[in-house]
């Protein structure tokens, strides 16, 4: 007996957030290929509708969506990113070393807690064992400019699933898996008056997570991703010393049940402060506005963001997404 939300319930939650299956079972089968590698990632990101595979600002948050975004990183970051939604609490503690002769490395260590549960007698009520359900991926990325415009990466990654139980749990299931995928990326500025970058990723390209005593393997959520990104000529921004950029993206993937998109806007000022905005499309109820929030000064940044998706809405509070930055 297991006290507390069951585990099935919490993938019910999860399957109407992500939007992407219709049963408990579909979600649990999906979650064993890597479910959470679809979950979007980074304040920064988020605010922007996920619209940023174009984008060259992302420092560390680049390794979960387009690698080459680190090639001309101008210090050295050390991160942690930290979100809390309805299924589970996030966190990925990053870091990356740039070189004018080598190109850029990173690396990253990122936790998915779905949380814990008590396991506990039927007949006495006393609790008997510990449930816990954890995702991890650790990850690493090189990336380099190649020539002035254009810039490259990639990123190697191993991927765990664990679900299991200490002391006495029953019948309640017990599952592990692991594996290992490449994502690989590129930006190129375009040679035009007006600022326009384009980018490309491919990620999650490896084999399928095979999960302990399952009888099958479940391929990975391989994504391809495209945008652009351009800053808009506004002279009365230009001279109060701000900035307004629009970036928009497509994303493409079995497991997203076609095709999304995203759209982003970033009014900044003097490269201290920003706003940012963005909605994501996509097919059921994941799709919706974000709005965010960044700030850096000298070696520190902050960078806070909230989606207002229709699933999150109707369970409870608005995801939550922070990441601080140092960088010297």
């Amino acid at each position: 007996m297991i006290r507390g939300r069951s585990w099935v319930a919490r993938g019910v939650r999860a399957a109407a957030v992500l939007a992407l299956c219709a049963s408990t079972a579909s979600h649990a089968r999906a979650q064993n290929g890597g479910l959470f590698l679809l979950v979007p990632f980074g304040a920064h990101a988020v605010a922007q509708g996920e619209a940023v595979v174009a984008d060259s600002t992302l420092g560390t948050e680049a390794m979960w969506w387009n690698a080459a975004s680190l090639a001309r990183l101008g210090k050295k970051e050390l991160a942690v990113h930290h979100s809390q939604t309805l299924i589970a609490t996030s966190d990925m503690l990053a870091f990356a070393v740039p070189s004018r002769v080598l190109g850029t490395v990173a690396a990253s260590v990122y936790l998915v807690n779905y949380g814990d549960q008590a396991a506990t007698d039927p007949v006495s009520g006393t609790e008997i064992g510990s449930i816990t359900n954890r995702n991890y991926q650790l990850a690493l990325s090189y990336a380099s400019p190649v020539g002035k415009r254009l810039s490259a990466g990639v990123t190697y990654k191993f991927v765990m699933l664990r679900f299991q139980c200490t002391g006495i749990c029953g019948n309640v299931p017990i599952i592990s898996g692991s594996t290992s995928a490449l994502d690989v990326g590129a930006l190129y500025v375009l040679p035009t008056s007006l600022p326009i970058t384009i980018g490309a990723s491919v990620r999650n390209v490896g084999p399928a997570l095979q999960v302990k005593d399952a009888e099958q393997a479940d391929p990975l959520p391989r994504i391809l991703q495209v945008g652009a990104k351009t800053r808009l000529p506004v002279a009365s921004l230009t001279t109060a010393g701000a900035s307004l950029d629009v970036t928009v993206d497509v994303q493409r993937s079995a497991a997203l049940n076609g095709a999304a998109g995203g759209l982003g806007l970033i009014l900044g000022y003097k490269e201290v402060a920003f706003l940012r905005g963005g909605y994501k499309f996509q097919p059921g109820d994941a799709k919706g506005p974000a709005l965010g929030f960044g700030f850096q000064r000298g070696g520190f940044a902050l960078d806070l963001a909230r989606r207002f998706d229709a699933a999150s809405a109707q369970l409870g509070e608005p995801p939550t997404y922070i990441s601080l930055r140092a960088r010297f």
